[in-house]
């Protein structure tokens, strides 16, 4: 896999505090070299391949996409909001134990590990999770009506590493984090739909605009 090496314009911007830049741009490199540290290796191998059909890049990002499931690695090892579902463990278990109970599904159902099924399967395990159609009774496992609660967390999880990369902001033309700066505050002052200021990225994403 090969990452963005490219420098989004809007990090140069003055609307940009310091400490906002320096988080972006540490993001930059945030999977270039690094090792998943959370998960074990089977369930970070169901992740990658979950993650590849849960949200495909190449419309936004082209041939250079965001290591996701190593991000979404990271973030599980690092502070959580401390919200969860009553009905599942603590975080870290939760996705360990999921992406297990997908692997032994794989397994069971199609005699294969499920880094190796088709985008078709992989989808069809999506669409069962959200409809709590995809789960396992067995120790460290989890049932179908947790799954389906999980495959929340996953979506959210997913598309929340996703947007905080700055590539992926500059691509769609995301600019909430333009409304600072060290000092002076500048916020907005056109806030009518469809306008934007003279600081703000333009969308580069037709389907975006």
């Amino acid at each position: 896999m090969t990452y963005p090496s490219d420098t989004p314009p809007f990090l140069a911007s003055d609307h940009l505090s310091r400490r906002t830049h320096d988080i972006l741009t540490a993001r930059l490199e945030e999977d270039a070299s690094a090792v998943p540290q959370t998960l074990s290796t089977t369930a970070f191998t169901v992740l990658e391949r979950l993650v590849s059909v849960l949200l495909p890049q190449e419309d936004i990002l082209g041939q250079q996409p965001l290591n996701l499931a190593l991000r979404v690695d990271m973030a599980l090892s690092g502070p959580r909001d401390g919200w969860r579902f009553a009905e599942l463990p603590p975080d870290i278990q939760a996705w360990e134990q999921a992406l297990l109970t997908l692997s032994d599904l794989s397994i069971s159902q199609f005699d294969r590990p499920f880094s190796q099924l088709e985008d078709n399967a992989v989808e069809i395990f999506l669409d069962g999770m959200g409809e709590g159609k995809v789960g396992l009774d067995a120790p460290r496992r989890l049932t179908p009506p947790q799954m389906q609660k999980w495959a929340l967390d996953l979506r959210a999880d997913v598309i929340e590493c996703f947007l905080a990369d700055p590539r992926v902001q500059d691509r769609l033309g995301m600019s909430a984090n333009l409304n600072g700066g060290d000092e002076r505050f500048q916020g907005f002052e056109t806030v009518q739909a469809n306008e934007r200021e003279d600081f703000e990225p333009v969308t580069k994403i037709s389907s975006a605009a």
